[in-house]
């Protein structure tokens, strides 16, 4: 089994219940493991061998900073099934996004949630 990690990429977003966290926004952090059964590009040392993650990168930058939605479980939802569609070959996706803002009282790192994808 061979794996891609994208982890703790920052991004600006309004996913939130409040009004406040959709008019005003805040940072989510999200991190991304693909899990492949053989990445060719391995041993051929070709892009095409494999997926290219600046694509999946920007991909899921774009989703979270256009996201209006309310959870962070949705968002992770979102993410990982257009991940599972540009990682071709990819048997199964697993997105975290962190709220370390969260407007919640209290004393904490983060907030966070973890969604598994497998191809079907």
């Amino acid at each position: 089994m061979d794996t891609i990690r994208l982890k703790n990429m920052e991004f600006f977003g309004h996913t939130g219940c409040f009004p406040e966290e959709k008019a005003k926004g805040q940072t989510f952090v999200v991190s991304c493991e693909i899990c492949f059964e053989n990445i060719r590009g391995k041993v051929t040392d070709d892009l095409n061998d494999t997926c290219d993650y600046s694509v999946i990168y920007g991909r899921i930058r774009d989703i979270v900073e256009s996201d209006r939605g309310n959870l962070i479980e949705h968002l992770a939802y979102v993410i990982a099934g257009e991940v599972l569609y540009l990682a071709h070959g990819a048997l199964s996706v697993s997105v975290t996004v962190s709220k370390p803002e969260c407007p919640i009282e209290g004393k904490f790192e983060t907030m966070e949630v973890t969604v598994t994808r497998d191809r079907q």
